[in-house]
């Protein structure tokens, strides 16, 4: 729809929307084929796949790392639209920033977000004599399943003398941390967002006002959702080794959430933005009754602004 019908949105803002589409679809495909399943008991977690299919270990430990990556290039993006929507509203030379050959460089930063994030979970959470001894019976009695014979990450920072393993612990302080950078930078654009449009809205003509509380209102939605089936629902998973607290459950449901928000976010994002709205409608007309009249229209303006 974005790419044959939705005309009037050019420029780097129409490329960040199919990114973040294509993000989606990508997300969901991955999860299919990794089957990415978790298990929580005290103070170790254990991340590992159920697919039964491929024999390829090294490739399913690849598709754990991909899947685990795409929670921060998500994150990413959404803060790459705020900067985007802020620098529009603010200071509009940057905006050139974003396009052209300068693609490249946020399109690396998302990417460089989740190898952060992915590489990470690599290369300090892979499995160890003791990680598996710790968790060995819980996945037997659980899932009749050999701990070593499963692709597999585990996250036990401590040590039964509770001393810390340091790798464990060094890659939940970087995921805090990187995690952390998205939501700083989606906050204070948010906020100076708000300002200047409280500020502004006066002096633009209304279908521009219109349309940057759009903007602004799917903006923030794209990071509700997030933070509502990404961010609650595993921090408990990924803060409850670090605390030592005593649980012990499967966490196979929190994935089953992770695969709503695709189509959440599409759907919301396109009752939110008008222009999306109009096409659905004018797609619609040959199966309406006659007699209803759609208004399709959209000013100069509103190319202008989302062409920026």
């Amino acid at each position: 729809m974005t790419i044959r019908h939705i005309k009037k949105i050019n420029g780097p803002y129409k490329l960040m929307v199919l990114v973040f589409s294509l993000l989606g679809i990508i997300f969901s495909v991955w999860e299919l084929i990794a089957r990415p399943f978790a298990h929580s008991y005290n103070k170790g977690l254990a991340y590992f796949s159920m697919n039964t299919w491929l024999e390829s270990h090294d490739l399913l430990e690849f598709l754990l790392v991909g899947y685990a990556s795409f929670y921060l290039v998500i994150l990413a993006i959404i803060a790459v639209q705020f900067v985007f929507r802020y620098a529009t509203l603010c200071k509009p030379s940057m905006t050139r920033r974003f396009g052209g050959c300068s693609v490249i460089i946020w399109m690396t930063y998302i990417m460089f977000s989740g190898a952060v994030y992915g590489g990470s979970l690599y290369y300090l959470c892979s499995p160890d004599e003791f990680s598996d001894h710790y968790m060995r019976r819980i996945i037997y009695d659980y899932y009749n399943l050999s701990i070593t014979h499963i692709p597999r990450f585990m996250i036990v920072p401590y040590a039964n003398d509770n001393s810390v393993r340091w790798p464990n612990l060094h890659f939940l302080l970087i995921g805090v941390m990187i995690l952390g950078l998205q939501y700083f930078i989606i906050i204070f654009c948010g906020v100076r967002l708000n300002t200047i449009l409280k500020q502004q809205l006066r002096q633009l003509s209304t279908e521009n006002r219109k349309l940057q509380k759009q903007i602004f209102k799917a903006l923030v939605v794209q990071t509700i959702v997030p933070i509502l089936l990404f961010v609650l629902p595993i921090a408990p998973f990924l803060v409850g080794p670090l605390l030592d607290i005593e649980m012990n459950f499967p966490a196979g449901w929190m994935y089953v959430i992770l695969c709503l928000y695709p189509p959440i976010d599409t759907i919301t994002y396109m009752l939110i933005v008008s222009e999306y709205k109009r096409t659905v409608l004018v797609m619609l007309r040959p199966v309406l009754p006659k007699g209803i009249k759609l208004s399709t229209e959209i000013s100069t303006s509103t190319a202008i602004v989302l062409a920026r």
